[in-house]
């Protein structure tokens, strides 16, 4: 336990510096929301940054554990560590992940206190509903982070094969396009489709936003989702991390 926390300290340092970018962006984002919205006499453009800016966290997640695994990459200090891959894995996933909840958390309390006075939004949709749609942005990016993390050791897995170094990025194409066709076809099995109406879950109000050059509209609709998919998120996720952990045991050349 003290070497994860350990391998966790260091990985929040190196994941520090994209947070506070990411700060001051959202900073710049809020100055010229503002002014602009003072120049055009209408505060509603505040309102729509801010859930621009929730909406944006979805590559948020992604783009930390990129960066921070990229570091590590640089170094090649993977290569010596005695730490087993899953925790190397798991501290960097779990730094980056605390880091996007503490950014996920600060621009929906800024979105609340934002639009708070706008009658134009609370029209459409209540705080619980903000804090909803931050929560599935947040699940979503976790769930692309997953596979950032599988293509990252994949694609430095394949560095080692010497005839497929130069056609790595085609490999990773051919595995998406691979596991898209496989998921599709399974998908259309009839036993399949029975569970997946079998047992459906509501998730209450899904968001929806337009918006124009004089015109912002916004509206929930009511939508159910299978527990079967979601079961089939989950354990795709951890056969990804899996097999994330066990490329990476093959002492990967970073």
């Amino acid at each position: 336990m003290n070497a994860f926390k350990g391998l966790l300290r260091k990985d929040i340092k190196i994941s520090i510096g994209y947070f506070y970018t990411i700060m001051i962006f959202m900073v710049i984002a809020f100055a010229a929301g503002w002014i602009f919205s003072n120049y055009y006499d209408t505060r509603m453009l505040v309102g729509v940054i801010s859930f621009a800016l929730i909406i944006a966290h979805v590559i948020y997640l992604p783009g930390s554990l990129l960066t921070s695994l990229n570091m590590e990459g640089k170094t090649q200090l993977w290569l010596h560590n005695p730490q087993s891959s899953a925790k190397l894995l798991l501290s960097k996933l779990t730094a980056c992940s605390l880091l996007s909840v503490c950014s996920t958390i600060l621009i929906t309390i800024i979105t609340i206190i934002s639009i708070a006075s706008l009658a134009e939004f609370n029209e459409m949709f209540s705080t619980g509903d903000i804090v909803m749609i931050a929560v599935a942005i947040w699940v979503l990016s976790f769930y692309i982070s997953i596979w950032v993390l599988f293509y990252w050791t994949v694609y430095h897995s394949i560095a080692r094969v010497q005839a497929l170094k130069k056609l790595r990025w085609l490999v990773l194409i051919a595995i998406w396009y691979l596991w898209e066709m496989l998921t599709g076809l399974f998908g259309k099995i009839s036993f399949v489709q029975a569970l997946k109406d079998k047992w459906m879950l509501n998730i209450g109000n899904v968001f929806h936003m337009e918006t124009g050059a004089n015109s912002f509209q916004a509206s929930f609709e009511m939508m159910d989702i299978s527990i079967f998919v979601l079961a089939g998120y989950c354990l795709t996720a951890i056969l990804l991390f899996w097999l994330s952990s066990w490329a990476l045991d093959k002492k990967v050349e970073v």
